[in-house]
């Protein structure tokens, strides 16, 4: 299993599906992933709170304010767990289907984004508040989930993904994530690309990364 992983507007999904094509045309059985968590059991609930206790907040119009807000609600470390494994019962299936099933029908799985991207992205900065408690938080949880073979960390300045992506609330939320992601990726060893070389390029050191290693 290979994963792509990084901030909004990294490249790391296109990235993902080039790999599996290039894969693909050398004559790999090579299959795309996405691996991050999608809020559907979980989604009324989450749709709930937007509704009722966040409400007098719009991330949109004030990224910070929203952000506090939820701290806040999140503060109590009942709610905070329950959430919490809200999310992972509604996750498990998702990366059973999507992810640990294609594992044994296929030699590459190419994994845009993975477990750690919900930890770092969906749960970051309020359920989880600082990135040491999401790099023991994934300690924990690795125990239970397929270890992959080659992680990549696609790294990139907030202020170039924001010029790629037209739907990011504010350029804080991007450097709250990234601060999130750089002390993950080096927690874990990660392989770090440059996200401002060109796709074809990063898609060759990802493929070469892969094929002289095995």
């Amino acid at each position: 299993m290979i994963t792509t992983t990084g901030i909004d507007g990294a490249g790391k999904s296109t990235l993902a599906q080039n790999v599996r094509d290039e894969l693909q045309a050398r004559g790999y059985d090579a299959v795309y992933a996405y691996g991050r968590f999608l809020p559907l059991l979980s989604y009324p609930v989450m749709e709930l709170g937007r509704r009722t206790v966040l409400s007098d907040s719009n991330i949109e119009e004030d990224y910070t304010e929203h952000q506090s807000n939820k701290a806040d609600l999140f503060d109590a470390s009942l709610l905070r767990r329950g959430y919490e494994m809200l999310v992972m019962m509604d996750y498990a299936p998702q990366l059973l289907a999507r992810v640990i099933i294609p594992l044994y029908q296929h030699d590459y799985v190419i994994c845009d984004r993975y477990f750690y991207d919900t930890l770092l992205t969906d749960l970051s900065g309020d359920v989880i508040p600082e990135p040491q408690e999401a790099i023991n938080r994934y300690r924990t949880y690795s125990k239970l989930i397929p270890s992959p073979d080659f992680e990549f960390y696609v790294q990139i300045p907030p202020e170039v993904s924001l010029e790629r992506k037209d739907d990011i609330p504010d350029i804080e939320y991007l450097r709250d994530r990234k601060r999130f992601y750089d002390e993950f990726a080096q927690a874990y060893g990660m392989s770090i690309l440059d996200g401002t070389r060109s796709q074809s390029d990063l898609c060759s050191t990802v493929v070469e990364t892969l094929l002289n290693q095995n």
